[in-house]
Order: C-alpha cells, then structure tokens, then sequence
C-alpha cells in the first residue's frame, strides 16, 4: 500500500497507474495570501485540473484574484467561512460549494469571530501553473514543472489529521443558490451549490448527483457526489480525456480500486486518478464519495438524457439522501 502512496510515486508513476492520497498531505504553498496543499496537480501528473486544500485560520482573509483562464469550484470541508461571489460575501458550511467562472473576481476569509479554520478544497481547472512558480516548484523560463523539487517537496510534506468531513445539505441565501438561478448566468457569475443537489445520475451503478457540469452552468470544472447503498460497488472505469480526484468524504469500511489493486480507503482518502486510469469503489457500509473531474466527463453525458449532438439540457436538480 506504502509504494502506492502519492507523495512516493513521481507524476509519470501517478500518470500510468494512479496513486492513493489523502487530503491531509501533500506539498504545503501559500497562494493569493492563503496556506494551501497539493493534493491533485501537475506535480502529480494531472493536466486538466488541480485540486488544493486550503486552511483559513479565524480572522485570515485572502487577496482579491481572478483567473482568466481557469474556473474555480471552492468546496467546504469543515468549520465555515465566507467566499466573494456574486460581488457579494457569501457564507459557506460543510457541503456548499461556490463556483466562480473564469474572469470573475473571488476571495475567501474566516471572520475573526470563529473558533475554527474554514477548511476549503479547491479544484482549479485547468490549472494555474504561476501559482507554483515561486515555491520553486515550476520553472517558468522552461515552461516545465521542476520535478527535483516537486519530489522532495512531496517526500517531506508534513501529514495533517484533518477531521471527518460532515457535508450536509444547506438551502440558505436562496439568491445565490445554482437551483434558483438560470443556468446561463451561473455560467456568467457563479453560484453557491450544494453537494446533495443535483442532477440525478446512475451512470456507473450508484445513485449519485451531477453537481458541477455543463447542465448546471460549469464549463471546465465538475463536480459529482455519489452515496452508495452498504454492500455494493461502482463499476470500474477509466475516463479518456477527464482527470479525477476522488475523494471519500464518509465511510470506514471502503476501498478504492486504484495503481491496479483495491485499498483501503476512510475519510479524507483520495484516489487520484489521471486520465486513462482505471478506478473504482467498494464498501461494506454507508460511505460517501465524490469525484472533482475536468472537464466534465462527457464519457458519462453521452448516454444520458441531458446530452444530444453537442448541446446540454438543464436538468432540474434534486436532492441526493444517504441510502437512496
């Protein structure tokens, strides 16, 4: 299992095979003013997105920034905070998640008040490779990632014990919800999701919602959430041209199909997997996970409803419980 750990597999390994993370390590940067850590990320062979965990101690506050570029989702893990969106300060508990197109101005902060970090996880897509220039970790002049320095970055990373997730379903500030807005001007301004509210897919043989995809706004990020009946098991599955980093927000008695054979996965683990990599899950009990995937995966799309010939349809979202 240790040979399959991320911070001990180079990005070719990662690239070939996957690797087993957690969201508690990976290399540790500061970005906009903010300390945040490397799970999914050229570093570890991924393209098409990047996915960090951002710690937000009480009274912290990120700059202003925008991307031209890449759009951002900002997942709530735990504690709670506040995120610029809509050109406005919106409060986000565990479970919502703000999505900012690119060109859109954004910042995160945890007011002074709070007792606890405001723990985020952030994918970027695509990623933004200036934000690893001046750890020494991107060599700007080469245009390639730095991967001495990545690797020994990686190795000596420090491990954090981050707690449970306790993502829930929240239908406050309904101006800003994705549900209440037209699908255009989520593409335009953003919107708050939540991870329990969404299109319903079953797609790879769990119940599941589409929560970041081009029906709900989204152009580059994506986002889905699947909570599996005790006992059962998605279909294993590769993906052509979509990075996944699949995290397992609940469950003690769950695997990650990942590198070829089936680990053990709980809370906080991840499956990284770059594009082509078969993946998977299995478990014994409830658990909940759920895939930051860029772009979205149109492998997926294809066969459903919400797809014809090129266009998205809306669909109307719906809440995912536990055990449906």
């Amino acid at each position: 299992m240790e040979a399959l750990r991320a911070r001990y597999r180079t990005a070719e390994e990662i690239c070939a095979g996957g690797a087993l993370g957690n969201l508690g390590e990976g290399v540790e940067i500061t970005t906009h003013g903010i300390q945040a850590r490397l799970v999914a990320w050229p570093g570890t062979g991924f393209q098409t997105e990047a996915v960090h965990v951002l710690t937000i101690q009480p009274g912290e506050e990120s700059n202003r920034y925008r991307y031209d570029l890449a759009e951002e989702a900002l997942l709530c893990h735990s504690g709670a905070g506040e995120v610029w969106l809509r050109e406005q300060w919106v409060t986000l508990l565990p479970g919502d998640l703000a999505y900012v197109p690119e060109g859109i101005e954004r910042a995160v902060r945890n007011p002074a008040a709070n007792r606890d970090c405001f723990i985020l996880v952030s994918q970027v897509s695509p990623p933004q490779f200036d934000l690893y220039k001046d750890a020494g970790l991107y060599n700007e002049a080469l245009a390639v990632m730095n991967e001495r320095a990545v690797a020994k970055a990686a190795i000596n990373a420090r491990s954090i014990a981050l707690p449970a997730p306790a993502l829930a379903f929240h239908d406050d500030q309904p101006r800003v919800r994705s549900w209440m807005l037209e699908r255009d001007d989520v593409r335009r301004r953003g919107a708050l999701f939540n991870v329990f509210m969404g299109a319903p897919f079953t797609g790879i043989g769990v119940p599941m919602r589409l929560i970041l995809w081009p029906g709900a706004g989204s152009r580059t990020a994506g986002f889905n959430l699947a909570a599996p009946d005790s006992g059962t098991a998605d279909e294993l599955h590769t993906h052509p041209v979509s990075d996944e980093c699949l995290v397992m927000w609940r469950g003690d008695s769950a695997e990650f199909f990942i590198g070829g054979t089936w680990l053990p996965a709980k809370a906080n683990d991840v499956a990284l997997a770059p594009c082509g990599v078969a993946h998977g899950h299995r478990s014994e009990g409830v658990t909940l996970f759920g895939g930051y995937a860029s772009p979205p995966q149109l492998d997926l799309l294809m066969p459903t409803e919400y797809y014809a010939t090129g266009a998205f349809t809306t669909a109307t979202a719906t809440q995912l419980h536990v055990g449906d």
